[in-house]
């Protein structure tokens, strides 16, 4: 519609000039003529129509500076809204050059650079970006350039304060822009959050999946590892009670040890998987104390001496009297029980098993070492993990579930410790573990 009345107006001048020129001329012309010839009147005729023209030609030139003045206020306007909304968007925009230099940016980009906007301007944006993801970058922009479609890709983002940022890039060249220098909008979509909960979720997942196969473990072990001890037991109790009449007192005694052993095996077994089933739920309490290590190893000792005789081996504490430890007691009787146990089960008749403890940085070292078999060495980093838990068969094919050394491990860690083996195959081994010393 503008168009159209700026068509109208431009040919209204036109005329009017026109018509302006013909009055002048004619004037001119008739100025030169005997005044005799033309009378006053028409000359005044003629001049009142020149000024009702040039009246005329003044509206209209109104009229268009109107018009002018409302659509510069429009455009003035239309800006302002383009403006307001590049600024105060609250997503970060960029507008760039082919060599990545920032020519604009909104507030939103200045807040998340920590750098003010007009110091941004004429800075490369890949000073923002880690030297490794660069090339990243680089290949974004290039593609943009040289194609009409948006483009993206992802990398990180290191502000002024070091904070590092995971971004999604989306850029797009414009096709609009005053001049020959080409220019892209880009926009940088924060997926720190989002990268967040995908590490959590993978986090969370990995957690069920070890819990499944924590509980396949359980269920195995119940299914076999409880199993076979009980068809032992169920073997010497029908011998007994169907066969007492028939045999002698040492066989009494041999069919009776027998049930102890296997009995004093699953009791073992069970406290293992009860303890077990607590770490898996959190439901163990951790109260620590000063406790006499000396004191405990002896009552240790004490339990299992039977099974250490009837292998023929020695089992010495040489932790002094009056050693001290600061330690969950039940956590502690446990690690220990089951080292002992275990170096029973793995030193061949007539070995040796030593229970022996330092002072060394600040804390208590304890370690139990047997003659045993040693451990190879391919074998030690599944040892103490519940997921991977190993077992093999005794020096008299006592068998086990292995889940006392993640035990130990766990109750180690929970009392502030490590743990640790030094064993070679064929010449015994050494587990070694911390704990802090007492509280004054």
């Amino acid at each position: 519609m503008k168009t159209v009345k700026s068509k109208e107006s431009k040919t209204k001048t036109k005329n009017l000039k026109k018509n302006i020129k013909k009055i002048v001329k004619k004037s001119t012309k008739k100025k030169n003529e005997p005044k005799a010839i033309k009378p006053e009147a028409k000359q005044l005729d003629d001049i009142q129509r020149l000024v009702s023209l040039l009246q005329v030609h003044q509206v209209e030139l109104e009229h268009q500076n109107e018009e002018l003045r409302i659509a510069h206020e429009e455009l003035e306007m239309s800006r302002n809204k383009y403006v307001n909304l590049f600024d105060f968007s609250p997503t970060p925009y960029f507008t760039l050059d082919t060599e990545g230099i920032v020519k604009e940016s909104n507030l939103s980009a200045s807040k998340m650079l920590g750098v003010d906007r007009n110091k941004l301007i004429g800075k490369r944006f890949n000073t923002f970006i880690p030297m490794d993801e660069r090339n990243i970058f680089n290949s974004f922009i290039s593609v943009v350039f040289n194609s009409a479609e948006k483009h993206s890709c992802e990398l990180s983002i290191i502000n002024k304060d070091k904070h590092q940022f995971h971004v999604l890039l989306e850029g797009l060249e414009l096709a609009d822009t005053l001049g020959s220098e080409k220019k892209c909008q880009v926009a940088l979509i924060d997926l720190t959050e989002y990268k967040k909960v995908e590490h959590s979720l993978k986090k969370t997942n990995e957690k069920l999946r070890l819990l499944n196969v924590a509980k396949d473990k359980f269920f195995s072990i119940i299914a076999h590892d409880l199993r076979n001890p009980f068809q032992s037991l169920l073997g010497f109790s029908e011998i007994l009670a169907n066969e007492i009449d028939n045999l002698s007192s040492e066989e009494i005694v041999t069919f009776s040890k027998g049930l102890n052993d296997d009995l004093r095996n699953i009791y073992g077994l069970l406290d293992n998987l009860l303890q077990w089933s607590m770490i898996q739920r959190h439901m163990i309490e951790y109260k620590p104390g000063n406790v006499n290590l000396h004191d405990l190893v002896n009552k240790i000792i004490g339990i299992s001496n039977q099974s250490a005789k009837d292998k023929g081996i020695t089992v010495f504490n040489n932790i002094e009297d009056g050693t001290f430890v600061y330690a969950d007691t039940a956590m502690l009787r446990s690690i220990i029980q089951n080292l002992i146990v275990n170096a029973i089960k793995f030193t061949k008749p007539e070995g040796r098993v030593y229970i022996s403890s330092i002072e060394k940085h600040n804390l208590i070292e304890v370690s139990v070492e047997d003659t045993g078999m040693g451990i190879a060495s391919k074998t030690i980093p599944s040892l103490f993990n519940f997921n991977t838990m190993f077992s093999t068969n005794g020096t008299e094919g006592e068998q086990g579930t292995g889940l006392g050394l993640p035990l130990c491990k766990e109750f180690v860690e929970r009392n502030d410790g490590k743990i640790w083996v030094e064993t070679e195959a064929g010449k015994g081994s050494k587990f070694v573990f911390t704990l802090p010393k007492p509280i004054s």
